[in-house]
């Protein structure tokens, strides 16, 4: 019985060392499958931590190129914000040029009209006067009115001295004749009158520059003088309002002289 179960345990065994063996190297083969895993896993951790850099790199890239573009866009916005504040001073400077530019031709547009001839028409007569002109013969007539007559006196000369070829040289002639027969000064009124004649024979004053003349030669006593003016301005302006006064003059008698016996 000894030598008959000898082959039995031989064969078990050798079944056990067998099974020994493959559970040997099955446990081998599993060992080699996890340290493949293993290696695998830290391949691809390394790859991850790899991608993970790659992707903080291109975050933090970002980043900085997002700080820039910030630093950037609040650059622009402040050259923006310059670029108002210069465009609002040239549309306030732009607005202050025309308002000054409009009163530059308000004041050019007022002097030119000052300086610019106006039409006058005087006793029938047109002509062309400057507005300085027209003024200063307004207010010498104006003082005539008042009975200043050397003040009126010396406007009219002043007149004559600044526009010697008026318009209104007869007019101021006449007036000049006015002034000094006013101021009791005959004859120079008498040459002032002549003076309208000689420049115009036929100015619309023409006539009450010839009765003007007579009186002045009146108020000298020079009764001739006087009567041959009034019958050259009877034959000149006959139908003259001064013609009128002239005639009546003409034909009112002498003063009577008082009777030397009743006298006595």
């Amino acid at each position: 019985m000894h030598l008959a179960s000898r082959p039995l345990t031989s064969f078990v065994f050798a079944i056990a060392c067998v099974i020994a063996i493959s559970s040997a190297q099955a446990g081998l083969f599993n060992d080699n499958e996890a340290r493949q895993a293993i290696l695998e896993l830290r391949a691809q951790r390394d790859k991850d931590q790899e991608a993970v850099s790659a992707m903080v790199k291109q975050l933090e890239q970002l980043s900085k190129n997002l700080l820039d573009t910030s630093h950037q866009v609040e650059v622009l916005r402040g050259e923006i914000a310059r670029l108002r504040g210069q465009n609002d001073l040239l549309l306030k400077k732009q607005s202050e040029l025309y308002e000054k530019q409009s009163f530059i031709e308000t004041t050019v547009d007022e002097r030119v009209r000052k300086l610019e001839p106006i039409n006058i028409t005087l006793d029938g007569e047109s002509f062309q006067a400057a507005p300085q002109e027209a003024a200063l013969f307004d207010h010498a007539l104006s003082l005539m009115k008042q009975q200043k007559f050397a003040e009126a006196l010396a406007q009219w000369d002043a007149l004559l001295n600044q526009y010697p070829k008026s318009g209104y040289l007869g007019f101021i002639r006449y007036w000049q004749g006015n002034a000094h027969y006013g101021l009791g000064a005959c004859k120079p009124a008498i040459q002032a009158f002549q003076s309208l004649l000689n420049l115009k024979p036929q100015h619309p004053l023409a006539a009450e520059a010839m009765l003007s003349i007579a009186n002045c030669h009146s108020e000298l006593k020079e009764t001739k003088k006087a009567r041959e003016w009034l019958q050259t301005l009877l034959r000149n302006f006959p139908d003259s309002e001064a013609a009128q006064v002239a005639n009546e003059k003409l034909n009112r008698p002498p003063p009577s002289k008082p009777d030397a016996k009743k006298a006595k």
